[in-house]
């Protein structure tokens, strides 16, 4: 459960609660992005927290999984990108087609209502700020292994650190199922969302041979 690639800033406590808040409010201050919500639970205390920090911090913030349904309830000076599947997206009162130029359209006009920035993931990731609308082809069936989504999360927040919403979310999307077509054919359905970490630079990048 250890990795010599992470800084880990340790923090007292079984689960997030309003009362960690201001600890966290001047932890995030001295960052240039936060990534708020993977692994973090829904308790209704973890929840409040959420609201409470969200309300309370003005800078860059990546919004997922369990913290995500908060975010239409929240008034917020932050810039948001917030990354759900379809199932998240309805959580947060968001809409659901199958189609994807259908799916498109209805991301667009949310984000527009949210005020902040979509990446819907799916078959086709839909990426909006309610007015530019993009829509990503890259990934595959394998990267429904349990972990990508939070990949996507980490590389989605390494990019909105130096660039505005929409592009970073962009590049994020096209990077993380890039590198999960490039390593799909050594593992199949055996893909670990691990697996996708060496491939990104080359993701982003490009590589010599192309």
């Amino acid at each position: 459960m250890y990795s010599e690639n992470l800084i880990v800033d340790a923090f007292v406590g079984t689960r997030l609660l309003a009362e960690h808040v201001p600890e966290l409010l001047d932890r995030a201050a001295d960052v240039d992005v936060v990534v708020l919500g993977p692994g973090l639970g829904d308790t209704d205390d973890t929840l409040a927290a959420v609201r409470r920090f969200l309300a309370a911090f003005d800078g860059k913030v990546v919004v997922d999984a369990d913290a995500l349904q908060v975010v239409p309830d929240v008034e917020t000076d932050g810039s948001l990108v917030c990354t759900p599947h379809q199932g998240e997206l309805r959580g947060m009162g968001g809409p659901s087609a199958e189609a994807w130029r259908e799916r498109a359209d209805a991301v667009t006009a949310f984000a527009d209502e949210l005020g902040h920035a979509l990446l819907v993931k799916g078959a086709y990731d839909v990426v909006s700020d309610g007015r530019t609308t993009r829509v990503n082809r890259t990934g595959n069936p394998g990267m429904t292994v349990g972990g990508t989504g939070d990949v996507l999360a980490g590389v989605t927040a390494a990019m909105f650190s130096t660039m505005d919403a929409l592009p970073a979310a962009s590049i994020a999307a096209y990077a993380n199922g890039r590198a999960g077509d490039d390593v799909v054919g050594d593992y199949s359905y055996g893909l670990l969302a691990t697996d996708l970490l060496d491939a990104l630079p080359a993701a982003l990048w490009g590589d010599d041979d192309e």
